[in-house]
Formats: C-alpha cells, structure tokens, sequence
C-alpha cells in the first residue's frame, strides 16, 4: 500500500495530488509538464514538498506537520 499526498508550488506550478493505492503497479500519466516526474521525485525524496504526507506499506516517510522526513537510500 502508497499512500501520497502532496502539494508543491513552483513559481506559476501548483501540484496537488492526493491518491492511494494497494496496487503492485502504479501508473502517472497526463501532458508534459502536469508533474508527473515530480511526483516521482517526491516519493523517491529527491524534491521536499512544501506539505504533505508519504507512507508505504504503513511506514511513513513524510509527513511535513509531524516533522519526519526519512532520507532516500
């Protein structure tokens, strides 16, 4: 199980994304520049977001108003 959701604001960008899921295969898709390499960029702790909480598998590792980010390995 990913649960994901983030918000992100980049100069005009605003990303919110809000989704979860048990699948083993998860798909992003939309036009170029909708955000979908951010997300993945997000997940993989790469980009902070400005709020927001990810877990996996029932293990959190962001949540921005508790104050975890665990670092990516």
């Amino acid at each position: 199980m990913i649960s994901v959701a983030l918000a992100l604001a980049r100069g005009g960008f605003r990303l919110d994304v809000d989704f979860e899921t048990s699948a083993r295969r998860v798909a992003l898709f939309g036009e170029s520049g909708a955000g979908k390499t951010t997300v993945l960029d997000v997940i993989a702790g790469l980009v902070r977001p400005d709020s927001g909480r990810l877990a996996v598998s029932g293990r959190v590792l962001l949540d921005t108003e508790a104050g975890i980010e665990l670092p990516p390995r």
